[in-house]
C-alpha cells in the first residue's frame, strides 16, 4: 500500500507552474520527455537552467527528467543514484529560493516536490521509515500552499492522490488523513484529479495519466477513462506507457477493431524501445494481447501469453501482474481446473494494491468464473 501511494505521489514530476519568464521552452523539454526523445529532453532542459535559472519549475523538472530517463536505459540500482545525485544539486537552489521569497508558493511546491521525490529513492531500497519521513516532508509543504491557495489547480492534484488513496484504505489511513483536514470522499478526490487534467496548464499530462490508471484498474470504469487516454495517445504517440492506457480503455469499452490496430503499431514501437524499456513494457503489452484475445472469446490462447507476461515481468507497480492473475484464474475457471484457479485468484489478492481485481478475485474464491462473466 505505501509503495503504490509513493510511486504515484512522486510521478507527479511537471506539474506545477504559472506564468513565468522560459515557460516554452520549459514546456518543449517536458513535452520532448513524455514523448520518449530524451536526448532532446535533456538538453533543452539544461538549456532552459541556463539561461532561466530562476524559473521555479525548471530545475525540479530537470531532475524527474534525469531520473525517469535513466529509467529507461539503466539497472534499477543506478535509477536511484541519478536520482540522489540530481536532487542533492537541486534541493539547496529551492532552499535558497524559499529564504529569498518565501510568499512564492511555486517555489515552495517544487521545495516539497523535491523532498518528497526523495521518498521514491528510500522506496527502492526498501527503507521503510525513511519513505515516509521523506513523503510526509514533501507533502506537509505542498498540502500547507495547496490550502494557502485553494485555486491553484495544479497543486490540488497531489491533495486528490491522497485523498483518493485514503477514500479506498482502512481506517486508520482515513484517520490520519483527516488529520491533515483533508477529506477522504472519492468523489471529491477524483474531481480534484480531473478538474487538473482537464484544466491544468502543466499538471494535464501527470493528471490525465493517473486518472486514467484509477479508472481502468482501480474503479473499473473504463469508458471515463477514454477520453484522457485517448488525447495522451494523440498528443505523445511515442509514449509507450500512454498508449497501453489508451489501448486497455480501447479494449474495455470493445472498440476491438481500433484495438487491433493499435497493438499492430505499438508492436513495431517496441522494436524501438532500450532494452529496460523492453523488459518493462513487454509484459504489459503481452497482458493487453491476452486480454484482447480473453474478449474475442478466444480463450486458450491467453494462456502462453500470459505465462509469459507473468514470468517476464519487471513492472515497478503490481497493478497489470495482479490483472493477469485474474485473467489467468478466470480461464482457468472454464477449463474446470477450479484449483489451479483459486490460487491465482489468492495471488492476486495477496498483492494488495487497490486494484478492482483483487475485488474480483474475492468474488470468485467463493463462486467460480463462468464464460458469461457470471458466476454459478
Amino acid at each position: 500500500m505505501i509503495r503504490s501511494i509513493v510511486c504515484l505521489l512522486s510521478i507527479i514530476s511537471f506539474t506545477f507552474a504559472l506564468e513565468n519568464d522560459g515557460d516554452s521552452l520549459v514546456m518543449e523539454g517536458v513535452r520532448a520527455f513524455y514523448n520518449y526523445e530524451f536526448e532532446l529532453s535533456i538538453n533543452t532542459l539544461n538549456r532552459a537552467r541556463s539561461q532561466y535559472p530562476d524559473h521555479p519549475g525548471v530545475h525540479f523538472i530537470w531532475s524527474s527528467a534525469k531520473y525517469y530517463v535513466s529509467q529507461g536505459i539503466d539497472p534499477i540500482e543506478s535509477t536511484y543514484d541519478t536520482l540522489d545525485n540530481s536532487l542533492a544539486k537541486i534541493e539547496p537552489v529551492y532552499n535558497r529560493f524559499v529564504k529569498e521569497y518565501p510568499e512564492n508558493n511555486e517555489y515552495r511546491l517544487y521545495l516539497g516536490s523535491t523532498r518528497g521525490l526523495r521518498a521514491r529513492s528510500s522506496l527502492g531500497n526498501k527503507d521503510w521509515f525513511s519513505v515516509l519521513i521523506e513523503a510526509y516532508k514533501g507533502f506537509s509543504i505542498i498540502e500547507e500552499v495547496a490550502q494557502e491557495n485553494p485555486n491553484l489547480i495544479d497543486a490540488q492534484l497531489p491533495i486528490g492522490i491522497v485523498e483518493y488513496y485514503a477514500s479506498v484504505s482502512n481506517i486508520f489511513i482515513r484517520w490520519a488523513v483527516n488529520l491533515y483536514g483533508l477529506e477522504t470522499s472519492k468523489d471529491l478526490a477524483l474531481e480534484k484529479i480531473t478538474n487538473a487534467a482537464l484544466n491544468s496548464k502543466w499538471a494535464w499530462i501527470e493528471a490525465s495519466g493517473i486518472v486514467s490508471f484509477i479508472y481502468l484498474w482501480l474503479e473499473d470504469t473504463p469508458y471515463d477513462a477514454v477520453p484522457f487516454t485517448r488525447r495522451l495517445s494523440k498528443e505523445f504517440p511515442n509514449n509507450f506507457y500512454f498508449n497501453i492506457l489508451y489501448l486497455e480503455s480501447l479494449i474495455k469499452t470493445n472498440m476491438l477493431v481500433d484495438a487491433k490496430n493499435l497493438i499492430e503499431v505499438l508492436d513495431k514501437r517496441h522494436e524501438l524501445l532500450t532494452k529496460r524499456q523492453k523488459d518493462w513494457y513487454g509484459p504489459y503489452l503481452d497482458y493487453e494481447k491476452a486480454l484482447l484475445l480473453f474478449h474475442e472469446n478466444k480463450f486458450l490462447e491467453t494462456l502462453p501469453l500470459i505465462d509469459n507476461a507473468i514470468e517476464n515481468y519487471s513492472g515497478e507497480l503490481d497493478i497489470i501482474l495482479g490483472n493477469l492473475f485474474l485473467l489467468k484464474a478466470k480461464v482457468l475457471d472454464m477449463q474446470g481446473e477450479r484449483r489451479t484457479a483459486v490460487e491465482y485468484y489468492k495471488n492476486c489478492i495477496d498483492l494488495d494494491n487497490f486494484s478492482y481485481a483483487i475485488k474480483q478475485s474475492k468474488q470468485y474464491l467463493s463462486t467460480p468464473y463462468l464464460e458469461n462473466g457470471t458466476s454459478k
